[in-house]
């Protein structure tokens, strides 16, 4: 199975060449936009949304010498997501558009994804330009060549925005409810997806991780998921999951301590994963026949919890050892 690719992969890639000298990188993405290239730009990631739409952030953020901004968003198959009040990225870049403009300044929304992608959403009209993958890959040369066509290939397996599926809403309700009920340590974070959408192929839930987990200091932030099913596994699970060290989890020392919560260490995609074995949970069956495995797969969060809290020092010996081996 191919590594999955990031957006945040694709971020950079596109920011390493606006912020270095790749001219013909930035005629091809201008003439996306209907003008010449500038001779320099100042091109910045992870900016705030500003006015009503201040909610999140903008994935690229573009400004030309004469003060005109460029707001992009990057997709590769991943759904829009939305803030706790239901307020959709569209409509975020739409609001802060709508501000700048208010202040007299010349701003456009961009939506950057795959050809398909920008084909199969129903979200693309909402931005004023949309620029595909593609436009790029014949001036790319190596490995950043390489990553985009991946993500390409990504997307033409994943379509963006399935139906909104009631069995799996309502199951994720109630596994909602029974954690919060039952579990009040263990905090799912709310549903990303806009106007509390959920869909068939949603079998994941996130973990609120400062509100979770100790956040020791110089270790590395992590994530925590519980997988109803894992296609690419033998087992659903429950993790937590370290940036950057899955390729080096045979040179981490295991405490017994670990074995005694029944976790193991596995690669995660490219981040090493603090995995325990669980139930396989089916969002289209009854929620009241699966009750026991939803509990036994809420424990299992407990305990790997427990483990991250209380082992700092073997925590730091690894997050120290991948920072050495990167």
């Amino acid at each position: 199975m191919a590594p999955k690719i990031y957006e945040k992969e694709i971020d950079e890639l596109f920011l390493r060449h606006l912020q270095h000298d790749a001219p013909d990188f930035r005629e091809r993405l201008f003439k996306e936009f209907g003008i010449d290239s500038p001779a320099a730009v100042d091109a910045i990631s992870q900016t705030p949304h500003e006015g009503e739409g201040k909610a999140g952030t903008i994935d690229i953020g573009i400004r030309l010498p004469c003060g005109r901004r460029y707001l992009i968003e990057n997709k590769i198959n991943a759904r829009f997501s939305a803030t706790q009040s239901g307020v959709g990225q569209p409509e975020r870049y739409r609001k802060t558009v709508k501000a700048l403009r208010d202040e007299s300044v010349d701003a456009f929304s961009v939506l950057l994804a795959p050809q398909k992608y920008l084909r199969a959403t129903k979200m693309s009209d909402s931005f004023d330009y949309k620029v595909p993958y593609e436009s790029f890959l014949d001036i790319m040369t190596g490995e950043d060549k390489e990553l985009l066509k991946a993500a390409i290939e990504q997307a033409e397996k994943t379509p963006p925005e399935p139906d909104p599926n009631v069995k799996t809403g309502d199951f994720f309700e109630s596994v909602g409810g029974i954690a919060s009920l039952e579990f009040p340590e263990l905090v799912l974070k709310p549903n990303p997806n806009p106007s509390g959408a959920r869909y068939e192929n949603s079998r994941t839930f996130y973990f609120d991780v400062p509100k979770t987990l100790c956040l020791h200091s110089e270790i590395r932030k992590p994530r925590m998921s519980l997988q109803c099913r894992d296609s690419g596994e033998p087992s659903a699970s429950v993790k937590i999951m370290i940036g950057k060290g899955g390729r080096f989890k045979d040179r981490l020392e295991k405490p017994p301590s670990l074995v005694d919560i029944g976790a193991y260490l596995r690669p995660a995609g490219r981040s090493l994963g603090i995995v325990i074995d669980t139930p396989r949970l089916e969002t289209q069956y009854n929620f009241s026949d699966q009750i026991d495995k939803v509990r036994e797969c809420l424990e299992a969060a407990m305990r790997l919890k427990g483990w991250w809290d209380e082992n700092v020092e073997t925590l730091k010996s690894w997050h120290d050892l991948i920072d050495k081996l990167v």
